[in-house]
């Protein structure tokens, strides 16, 4: 059977199937999906596509028929193919540049043509530089809350004293 990535994305989380599973409409959703829906609906679940009452079985949702349509190696593919990035010019090319001047993502022919002379990286040692990045960002603000947090000790250990002399003050004028 040719799967396409639409047929074989479920219409209530928009993912590629994971563990389909037929409902008595015949309409498929994944596993995980249904065990949600019979968790709010109790023992009859709506189609999330027709509406049409679906009584689950005694052993649970993952006693429903699995969909045999879609081999586990046909939804691993179109998964790996739904993860790559694919140029908006050129649909049917992987975007597997960077551009740094035009700051975007592109495929081999925007290079040879709309990018031509731009100074341009491969797509994953921009990924791992934007990543260095992020990382060092990330480690500079736990840093900044860790100082900070020292901070506000400080600052609670000083009202603490500030009080403790406070009550002596208050004890010493009192007497």
């Amino acid at each position: 059977m040719a799967a396409t990535q639409d047929n074989m994305t479920c219409a209530v989380c928009t993912e590629v199937y994971t563990s389909p599973r037929f409902l008595p409409c015949h309409h498929s959703f994944c596993l995980q999906c249904l065990e949600e829906l019979a968790n709010k609906h109790g023992n009859t679940i709506p189609c999330p596509t027709c509406r049409t009452p679906a009584t689950v079985p005694p052993g649970g949702v993952c006693d429903l028929q699995v969909n045999f349509y879609f081999t586990e190696e046909a939804l691993k593919e179109v998964r790996n193919e739904k993860s790559q990035s694919w140029c908006p010019v050129h649909t049917k090319e992987c975007v597997i540049f960077y551009c740094t001047q035009c700051d975007q993502g592109i495929c081999i022919r925007c290079k040879l043509t709309k990018h031509e002379g731009h100074v341009t990286e491969d797509l994953s040692e921009a990924i791992a530089r934007c990543k260095k990045t992020i990382k060092d960002r990330l480690q500079s603000v736990m840093d900044n809350i860790s100082c900070e947090k020292d901070k506000l000790e400080s600052c609670k250990e000083n009202e603490k004293r500030a009080l403790e002399k406070r009550a002596a003050v208050r004890e010493q004028v009192g007497n």
